[in-house]
């Protein structure tokens, strides 16, 4: 009997504690893996600690793609986000009525939430964390490179609109540049992969097709039902007030202060697979292996790549060559090397957890992908190395240990300085 009282309260403790533990603002490792919505300091390395240093080299070239820093959410999603934050008032009346199973502390963060007004009011404009994320890389990049980029004279920066609002990109240059304190003015001119953005690609359809497939398998289905029951609402959320309330989950979250939204609450850590997920079918589909346009298009930047290194390498390049783009720019350019690929595509029918295509990881805001040519001096003779990274990591899959020899990178590279950058010469 003894035995039965104590195994009794031990169960009591453990269902109390484990009642408590599932409180979203007491929790200490929330799901923060937001698709192309995540915050840049989720993801990143530091290039200062993971520069990977090789004796007898020094860095004469560094070429790379950046996306635009954290943006304000578009208009299209600001209108449908003012219209669901109603539903505060909706959960407050649950709760009182026993019908919520959200903790009280969560109802009460999100009874007074409230947020700056450009947040509504700057529709995809760089939010001041944005700014300070790619202020943040520029610094990080010239103390891992002090001797290349103390005064690169010769430094070029290019803004590349590839496809959509060109402030939301410049103001994420600034940002870089200000880090870099080059005194250097980037270069707005037009250049020789802008005319991707104006392609047609075929195929396009299958981004939604499959978004719409996984919309209605048991994944979804069941996260539905699981929010309807976990808010006690008593009408019936829609698709798009679920949508909604994602991105002001991910939008109103905070990588630089390490500060998630109390709107976050809302999901469980399946609920926001499930979400990213559903984008990861979109960019797949929209912008890497799903359509097979993407791959051709991801070859004009490497090729432009391949050709200020090899003008590097005889003396005559420039130190630095930064473009600032979209994810989109970025995620072709990995379609172009191949990289993150799954054996088989994406599809709505199944959600592969272990797959390699993560926009979260790879995409996310802020993201980069960059080059570093080192010149090396060994027994006297010239010779020279690249290496990739990626959100200032090393990117080790390309070649053995991250280092490719230039006549491997040769041979990666060489065949995309054919490639045209007009649309109507693609053959797919």
């Amino acid at each position: 009997m003894r035995y039965l009282i104590l195994s009794v309260i031990t169960f009591c403790y453990v269902f109390e504690w484990c009642k408590a533990s599932v409180c979203f603002w007491n929790s200490g490792c929330p799901y923060n893996y937001f698709a192309t919505a995540t915050p840049y300091n989720v993801v990143r390395g530091d290039i200062r600690d993971s520069r990977i240093k090789i004796k007898s080299c020094e860095a004469v070239s560094i070429w790379g793609l950046f996306r635009n820093g954290k943006s304000y959410p578009d208009f299209e999603k600001v209108k449908n986000m003012k219209k669901v934050t109603a539903i505060r008032n909706y959960l407050e009346a649950s709760y009182k009525h026993g019908n919520c199973s959200l903790c009280a502390q969560d109802v009460e963060n999100l009874r007074y939430w409230s947020i700056e007004d450009t947040f509504f009011n700057k529709s995809n404009g760089l939010t001041n964390e944005g700014y300070q994320e790619m202020l943040g890389i520029g610094k990080r990049l010239k103390q891992a490179y002090p001797k290349l980029l103390e005064n690169p004279k010769d430094a070029q920066y290019v803004i590349n609109v590839f496809d959509g609002d060109g402030a939301l990109t410049e103001d994420s240059a600034k940002g870089f540049v200000e880090g870099i304190k080059s005194g250097i003015q980037y270069n707005n001119s037009a250049n020789s992969f802008l005319n991707i953005r104006l392609c047609n690609k075929k195929g396009d359809s299958n981004e939604v097709i499959e978004s719409l497939k996984y919309h209605s398998s048991s994944d979804y289905l069941i996260l539905k039902d699981r929010m309807q029951r976990r808010t006690g609402i008593s009408y019936d959320l829609t698709d798009e007030d679920i949508l909604s309330l994602y991105n002001l989950c991910r939008y109103s979250s905070s990588g630089v202060d390490k500060k998630l939204s109390p709107w976050c609450a809302l999901f469980t850590t399946k609920d926001l697979q499930v979400l990213e997920y559903i984008e990861d079918l979109y960019n797949y589909y929209k912008d890497s292996y799903g359509t097979p346009t993407n791959e051709i298009l991801g070859r004009i930047p490497l090729a432009d790549l391949f050709g200020n290194f090899e003008r590097a390498k005889m003396g005559k390049g420039k130190e630095l060559v930064a473009y600032f783009t979209q994810s989109s720019a970025l995620s072709m350019a990995y379609t172009a090397l191949g990289l993150f690929k799954d054996k088989e595509h994406l599809t709505g029918a199944h959600n592969n957890p272990e797959r390699q295509w993560r926009s979260s990881k790879i995409s996310a805001f802020s993201a980069n992908l960059f080059a570093v040519l080192n010149r090396c001096i060994i027994d006297g003779e010239e010779d020279h190395n690249i290496v990739f990274y990626i959100n200032e990591e090393p990117l080790r899959s390309i070649c053995a240990d991250g280092i490719c020899s230039w006549q491997e990178f040769e041979d990666k590279m060489k065949s995309f300085s054919n490639t045209s950058t007009y649309c109507n010469n693609f053959k797919v």
